[in-house]
């Protein structure tokens, strides 16, 4: 907890903890009838929405436009990847992970690796479920 939580009134943090979700539509009902009522009193309040409303904004402009990679990026993958030994080029990525230089790419190998085994462990247990369901007795 920072010293600038201890200055925030606490129903302040817990209105701005649920800002994302006002912003995005998902809290509905009494909670954002609350969240809307402290709103209309507190301009700090305001103000953290009005800022999560831009980033939504800009969240979204990014998914309707994506922003085109540098010039010569697949060339030079392409280079990298060619060049060297064989463990050379199975470090690339790696030397990320280890040296924080690209921890976006490091993050991202591991969030593919872990989504592509938990399908396939779910998949081989379905499959599993299925063909002891339907042998022959």
């Amino acid at each position: 907890m920072s010293d600038d939580d201890d200055l925030t009134p606490r129903f302040c943090r817990e209105a701005q903890a649920q800002l994302p979700f006002l912003v995005s539509g998902e809290l509905t009902g009494w909670g954002a009838r609350v969240v809307r009522a402290h709103l209309k009193r507190c301009e700090v309040c305001r103000g953290e929405l009005r800022r999560q409303e831009e980033l939504s904004s800009a969240l979204a402009s990014l998914r309707d436009t994506p922003p085109e990679p540098p010039p010569g990026l697949l060339d030079d993958l392409l280079r990298r990847a060619r060049g060297g030994s064989a463990r050379e080029r199975a470090a690339v990525p790696a030397r990320g992970a280890v040296s924080g230089a690209r921890p976006a790419l490091s993050v991202a190998f591991l969030t593919v690796g872990a989504a592509a085994s938990t399908g396939l462990g779910y998949a081989a247990y379905r499959g599993a479920r299925w063909a002891l369901g339907h042998r022959k007795p």
